[in-house]
């Protein structure tokens, strides 16, 4: 028997307001056993340290001593969509930079002691069959089917697991909960850990955000929806590089 941590963080979606940006829902994370959490904390650790010591190198005209009174890299973390577009002071890396960063990351999943897991929605799809204009429905059974996935996953060693996921929005946070309390859970305590993003200990919710928002891109791709405007196919070659063969998943269809 083993404890595993499940570290999450939402794709930051906005349920059926945004279907032409947003249309597949995902929830996805990283399933760590408690013994491997600290080792995988400290590796992303070092990227984050490299990457910001190479984006504090390219800004010119920012006196060094200012830096630690700037909010960004006060509270320094990896935010998946934000890094990948090259937003904020991202933008001073090149696009082959910021994905050589990414490859790291996800490369950290490769080892054998951790899984990734995630629950998918094609928005329109649901709404279509479901005759649902109640997105909360919506989001509450993709956490309920992602909670069944990982309690399955546990059943096959006898293992258990505990959630830690970042404060998001109060309404996902009670789907969540409410999901947890769901009687088919019986490997997945119920009670979330809730860590702000840039807490020191949020190392692998950040890596979940990359992974949450990089498997939305791949799936909206394959359920025939309109590629994002920029970086597309990078993201689809990430994505089956690293996680295709990796990531447990449940979809609605």
């Amino acid at each position: 028997m083993t404890l595993y941590g499940f570290y999450t963080d939402e794709s930051g979606n906005n349920g059926f307001n945004d279907m032409k940006n947003q249309p597949v829902l995902c929830y996805a994370g990283v399933l760590v056993p408690i013994h491997h959490q600290i080792h995988l904390h400290r590796e992303v650790q070092k990227i984050k340290d490299n990457l910001e010591k190479d984006i504090k190198a390219a800004i010119h005209g920012i006196p060094a001593e200012q830096f630690p009174h700037i909010d960004f890299f006060k509270k320094f973390e990896i935010h998946g969509k934000a890094f990948i577009d090259g937003e904020n002071f991202y933008y001073n890396l090149s696009d082959a930079q910021r994905f050589r960063v990414v490859d790291e990351l996800l490369s950290l999943v490769k080892a054998a002691e951790v899984k990734v897991v995630a629950a998918l929605v094609n928005k329109p799809l649901y709404q279509a069959k479901a005759k649902e204009t109640n997105h909360n429905r919506m989001h509450l059974h993709a956490y309920t089917e992602l909670v069944k996935c990982l309690s399955n996953e546990m059943s096959h060693s006898d293992s258990y697991a505990f959630i830690i996921c970042d404060d998001g929005k109060p309404s996902e946070l009670n789907h969540f909960r409410d999901a947890l309390r769901n009687p088919a859970n019986r490997r997945v305590y119920p009670d979330l850990q809730i860590k702000l993003s840039h807490d020191t200990n949020a190392n692998l919710i950040q890596l979940a955000d990359m992974i949450n928002f990089i498997t939305s891109v791949y799936f909206r791709a394959i359920y025939g929806f309109p590629p994002r405007k920029r970086h597309q196919e990078t993201l689809f070659a990430l994505y089956t590089r690293h996680l295709k063969s990796k990531i447990i998943t449940w979809e609605y269809k």
